[in-house]
């Protein structure tokens, strides 16, 4: 949500084509990225900022794809989904793209996301359940963006396709104890860094507190980690750690308590760097979703495991094989599994490169996978040759979920229901669970 692009802006196009500078168009629906869409002359105009209904008069900034990209510049008539954004950054700030849209056209939208990529995957949207709805003011994880000027220091997210930082007081999708840290943490970042200096601070709100790292070029002396270390203490925080860009190196500067999270009761240190669900409520949801669909069968293979969020539930009916690359994590989970006594095997692996075979997905009776946006594709071909009874799929990304799926259909599986859920609120990202029979 908060992360600097990498990449530089987006440049018209270099052709022979001389791109109009001002438009007046009608907007006709809001696009997967979610921004409203009207025409000028057959090609597409994608406009942030607008709903369905409105009448506009845009600037045009570049092509993007088989169309104009543009900003908003007037709402001359406004269509009836929209209303005034709730949060006052939120015409500078890239954090959140979808404040105005009224509740009823926005949770609409949102479920349509993943109607459309299982439609385009040929599967119908009576297999789509109503939207989970993720409450604002929830988010436990987050990535913000600092940069200290001559005489300000910046923190908070990333302009709109920009690399400019939004200095945010307090953000509505954070929790409260995260929102409190923002300007004691603004005063840390000045006293620490020099000016010119930008990089990121990732929070994480623990069961045990928060867990602070910051990420950025700094050459920090014994005055600058003793100043840390107070920050530390006198906001109670759980851990708090620099990470220098490029190196992966972490350094611990107060490890005051572990970092805790428990899933179904199951205390996990979660690690530096570690996989968190953005907000427990979501997690939950998540959870609820995939132990409704495995009930009791077992044994499982949960893939892509984690530090356990799936693991752990699961593990209360039936003997769980948790598979998952990131060394920390797995190495977490397996220790929480030792301590509770849990029916929990784990075993590090990369399975992009190395997915589980016929031979090793015999011995389940169901599989749960939840990988990164790029999906399971390997996998699943696997999957739809070999894999169990049930196959339930966790993704953030409709499009490469639906492909999944595709690939699942191929093999035999039926699709009998897939549930999107909103963990990122006033976004375009969606989450859904989908449960797979054969």
């Amino acid at each position: 949500m908060s992360k600097r692009p990498r990449t530089s802006p987006r440049r018209p196009a270099k052709s022979g084509a001389v791109l109009p500078r001002t438009l007046e168009i009608d907007i006709e629906t809001v696009g997967g990225r979610g921004d409203g869409i009207g025409h000028h002359n057959g090609e597409q105009v994608f406009v942030p900022g607008t709903v369905p209904g409105d009448r506009v008069v845009v600037a045009v900034e570049s092509r993007r794809g088989d169309g104009l990209a543009a900003s908003l510049r007037q709402v001359l008539s406004a269509g009836p989904g929209r209303v005034e954004a709730p949060c006052p950054h939120y015409s500078v700030c890239g954090g959140c793209s979808l404040q105005h849209l009224d509740d009823a056209t926005y949770a609409t939208w949102k479920r349509g996301q993943l109607v459309e990529a299982l439609g385009r995957a040929g599967f119908g949207p009576e297999l789509v359940a109503p939207l989970v709805r993720i409450p604002t003011g929830t988010r436990r994880r987050a990535s913000l963006a600092f940069a200290q000027t001559h005489d300000k220091m910046f923190l908070g997210f990333n302009g709109r396709a920009s690399h400019q930082v939004v200095d945010v007081g307090t953000c509505l999708l954070l929790t409260p104890e995260l929102n409190a840290i923002l300007p004691p943490l603004r005063t840390l970042l000045r006293d620490v860094v020099e000016a010119g200096t930008s990089g990121d601070v990732v929070m994480t709100l623990t069961e045990t507190g928060v867990d602070l790292l910051i990420e950025a070029e700094a050459r920090l002396d014994l005055f600058d980690r003793e100043r840390l270390a107070a920050f530390a203490d006198r906001l109670d925080l759980a851990r708090l750690s620099w990470r220098r860009p490029g190196t992966g190196m972490i350094e611990p500067l107060a490890g005051r308590r572990p970092t805790v999270v428990r899933f179904a009761g199951v205390g996990v240190e979660i690690p530096w760097g570690g996989f968190l669900q953005p907000s427990s409520e979501g997690e939950r949801a998540l959870a609820n979703l995939v132990f409704d669909a495995v009930g009791g069968r077992g044994p499982v293979a949960d893939l892509y495991a984690g530090c356990g969020s799936f693991t752990f539930p699961l593990a209360q009916k039936a003997a769980v094989h948790a598979v998952e690359g990131d060394a920390a994590s797995l190495q977490a989970l397996k220790s929480a599994a030792d301590r509770s006594g849990a029916r929990v095997t784990a075993e590090a692996r990369d399975l992009t490169r190395r997915p589980l075979m016929a031979d090793e997905l015999k011995r389940f009776q169901a599989v749960v996978f939840d990988p990164p946006r790029a999906g399971a594709a390997v996998q699943t071909e696997i999957l739809a040759q070999s894999g169990p009874p049930l196959v339930v799929a966790v993704s953030c990304n409709p499009a490469t979920l639906a492909r999944d799926a595709r690939n699942l259909a191929r093999g035999g599986y039926r699709l009998t229901k897939a549930t999107p859920v909103d963990q990122f609120p006033w976004s375009a990202h969606l989450e859904a669970v989908a449960v797979f029979e054969k």
